[in-house]
């Protein structure tokens, strides 16, 4: 099949990188192959609208020229799920395929985490060309040593996490910092390392909230702070007794843990709020007076939209031509990543296998990361 045209999509959270990743595609296939390129607002929700029109940009030389520079995605972002079940039953994954053809599109350049990519092995498994890049703050997409926006999101996150660990410090309190993270913890983690971290909680590692207030108690009679780092995938045990204790005397903590939040299209439950739940727990079981003495602090979306660092611009760029020269050479299906100083080609399903901290615990009970 020739390739004349392509179509960007970006899909998932958004983050630093994206834009470069476009710029840098665009420019190869516009330079090196003469294609025509134009990108669909709000990824697979656009392309699957019933007016696919109304969600296109076009994109030449002269619209990506400084794009590199720029934060999040010029394409908007959606985590529309074609090929659920309910949406493969209204026959959207053809839906899909006519309005990509309707509009002349040959291949298809995506950047995402696991779900975009998820969907993009859909739309390749219908026979139609796909590459996707990584792009994910949480790190956890297989077959790459690192991917768009976790670099930006490190450098942003160390800065906060210092900054209020200063003010846990002048003021003699125990600092919370909540940090995304669903299945893997690089990204508290690192950040946690990067900033001094006193403790750091990973979704990896499920421990005793007793050890976890014992650890913070002791820190806190030494120094009189306390710096803690969690991912918002951290999780407590049900039955925990203190957490039983917790729930008994503050309906706050009961309420948070109780709490339903649903999921998301693609069956992820929804996260957010562990900042919240830990500090209450900390404060009864360490009989603190105030929950004032207790501060938790939630970075959320604060890493995802940011200037991009030169890290996020270099990968960027490397995917971006890489990506076009692998559509021209016949490749569907799969996903650049870097290993290494090496770009590589990673298929769908070995990119879609769940990347989690894989540190023995001796090293990561030296930077901090409380372990069973």
């Amino acid at each position: 099949m020739e390739i004349k045209k392509i179509a960007f999509m970006t899909g998932g959270g958004d983050c630093a990188g994206i834009n470069a990743f476009i710029a840098a595609a665009a420019r190869q296939g516009i330079t090196k192959y003469g294609a025509e390129f134009v990108g669909i607002r709000k990824a697979f929700e656009g392309a699957c609208s019933d007016r696919i029109e109304d969600h296109l940009v076009p994109l030449t030389l002269e619209t990506v020229n400084g794009l590199e520079f720029k934060p999040s995605t010029i394409l908007e972002s959606s985590r529309f799920n074609p090929f659920s079940s309910e949406n493969t039953s209204k026959g959207i994954p053809n839906k899909l395929i006519g309005n990509l053809k309707k509009i002349g599109v040959d291949a298809v350049l995506a950047t995402g985490g696991n779900d975009t990519i998820k969907s993009g092995m859909g739309l390749s498994n219908l026979n139609f060309p796909v590459i996707a890049a990584p792009k994910s703050i949480d790190n956890d997409v297989s077959g790459t040593d690192t991917m768009l926006g976790y670099k930006t999101a490190i450098a942003f996150g160390a800065t906060a996490v210092r900054s209020t660990a200063e003010s846990a410090k002048t003021h003699r309190r125990i600092s919370i910092v909540e940090i995304m993270g669903r299945e893997a913890g690089w990204l508290t983690m690192e950040i946690g390392i990067a900033a001094g971290a006193d403790l750091i909680l990973i979704p990896e590692k499920q421990i005793s909230l007793s050890k976890l207030c014992n650890q913070i108690a002791e820190i806190y009679q030494k120094q009189k702070y306390v710096n803690i780092v969690v991912a918002e995938g951290f999780r407590i045990k049900a039955d925990d007794p203190v957490l039983l204790k917790a729930k008994a005397e503050s309906p706050a903590v009961k309420a948070l843990v109780e709490e339903d939040l649903g999921i998301d299209s693609h069956g992820n439950p929804k996260l957010g709020g562990i900042g919240q739940i830990l500090r209450r727990i900390i404060k009864v079981q360490l009989g603190l007076k105030k929950l004032e003495d207790v501060r938790a602090t939630d970075l959320g979306f604060t890493l995802r939209g940011l200037a991009p660092v030169a890290d996020d611009v270099v990968l960027g760029t490397r995917f971006g031509i890489n990506a076009v020269d692998l559509l021209f050479q016949g490749v569907s299906g799969k996903m650049v990543g870097l290993q290494g100083s090496k770009i590589v080609t990673v298929p769908f399903s070995e990119a879609l296998v769940q990347k989690q901290i894989n540190w023995n615990d001796n090293d990561l009970v030296s930077v901090g990361v409380i372990t069973d």
